[in-house]
């Protein structure tokens, strides 16, 4: 008989001993404290490889505003050239540059003797035509009727011709059409003027006007009576004025609208020909959903997004999966789409990584936003860097 060595003895038993322990720990009854331990450890849920990080934004109710900075020239609200309809002496000129005139006042007389003494003499001719007709109506029964006839048509005539020589007498007489101030007089007493040619220009400046050349994708969302801001250097300062009138058609050569600008002048500080700054900040849409235009995606059906929804197996906010939402477009302002239907307060709309989604794609949300202020997208804290720090929480450790 073969006699184990007792070095040897003692190590197989102290093999058996350790296999014994551990048959006894895994067959512990379910209230051992290690059994409880086991049992209640918290499962993780672990982020498939294939999910698309990207970033969100919580739809909220705002406002998109058009932005404008363009230049524009001062203009007097009324600017005419006033000129004779006919040829003739300039007799005087009653007004020089920078007077202020009332509507209807005298400011220049070319040949308005010649043409009052045409008027006097159409008024005795006149006389002599009726006083021809009194005569033949006094001896309507000796007179034929042919000359009867014949005296009622010169009274006509006669009559005709005075209001010619009075119309003409009354166009040798320059008046101020409205109320203004002589920017130029371009004719001196003694000149013979022809007909038409321009002798003096009056311009309206309050209120004051400003020309604008507005592109078609920022025309369409101004309207009349909006306000600006108007600077034109910095003696005269910042003024307000509003929106008089957009022209309904482009100009053939710039492809811009013109649209005027009026504005208030009661001192006469803003002067024709002045270049001025104008700024307009109009909303546009009213309390509408609007986004950035890089979110919105064009498909050959129409206009969508993607919206990310919660993974109902999990309460972490950074999973989600990605719905496809139609939208209709209600006005596009310059980078921002005012969204008339098919999105609601509240709702998380892929803004980055979105081009790249198909319906149902899993999502980890990287970063979370609100939407818009200004059509742009603003940001808190990341949304992983919160789920890091509750999971870091959850083991124990320091989420810092």
């Amino acid at each position: 008989m073969t006699r184990i060595p007792l070095a040897t003895s003692a190590l197989l038993g102290a093999a058996l001993l350790l296999s014994i322990g551990g048959c006894g720990s895994a067959e512990a009854e379910p209230g051992s404290p290690g059994a409880g331990a086991s049992s209640e450890a918290p499962a993780r849920r672990v982020v498939s490889s294939t999910a698309t990080r990207v970033e969100v934004a919580v739809i909220e109710p705002s406002e998109a505003r058009l932005q404008l900075r363009l230049p524009g020239e001062v203009e007097g609200s009324r600017d005419a050239l006033l000129a004779a309809s006919l040829c003739g002496f300039v007799e005087r000129v009653l007004v020089q540059e920078g007077d202020l005139v009332r509507e209807g006042q005298v400011l220049a007389r070319v040949d308005s003797a010649l043409h009052g003494a045409r008027t006097s003499q159409a008024r005795v001719e006149l006389a002599a035509a009726e006083r021809e007709l009194a005569r033949a109506e006094r001896l309507a029964d000796a007179l034929p009727a042919q000359q009867r006839d014949a005296a009622d048509t010169r009274v006509n005539a006669a009559r005709a011709a005075l209001r010619v020589a009075t119309v003409t007498a009354s166009r040798g007489v320059i008046r101020a059409p409205f109320a203004g101030t002589v920017a130029a007089v371009d004719a001196e007493r003694g000149e013979v003027m022809t007909p038409g040619a321009p002798m003096i220009r009056l311009v309206q400046l309050d209120p004051a006007r400003i020309s604008l050349s507005v592109p078609d994708r920022d025309v369409v969302a101004l309207t009349p009576g909006a306000e600006v801001r108007v600077q034109v250097g910095a003696a005269v300062g910042e003024r307000r004025g509003r929106v008089a009138f957009i022209h309904p058609a482009a100009d053939l050569q710039t492809r811009a609208f013109e649209v005027e600008v009026e504005v208030a002048n009661a001192d006469g500080r803003l002067l024709p020909g002045m270049i001025a700054q104008v700024e307009v900040s109009q909303p546009v849409g009213g309390a509408r959903p609007v986004i950035p235009q890089h979110v919105l995606v064009t498909r050959l059906e129409g206009n969508g997004v993607f919206v990310a929804e919660d993974d109902a197996s999990t309460e972490d906010d950074a999973l989600g999966t990605a719905r496809w939402r139609p939208v209709t477009v209600e006005a596009i302002v310059r980078s921002q789409v005012v969204i008339a239907s098919g999105l609601e307060a509240g709702e998380r709309v892929v803004v980055v990584g979105h081009r790249e989604l198909a319906e149902g794609d899993a999502l980890l949300v990287t970063r979370e936003g609100r939407c818009c202020t200004g059509g742009r997208v603003s940001y808190g804290a990341t949304v992983a860097d919160g789920a890091a720090a509750a999971e870091g929480a959850a083991e124990g450790g320091d989420p810092g």
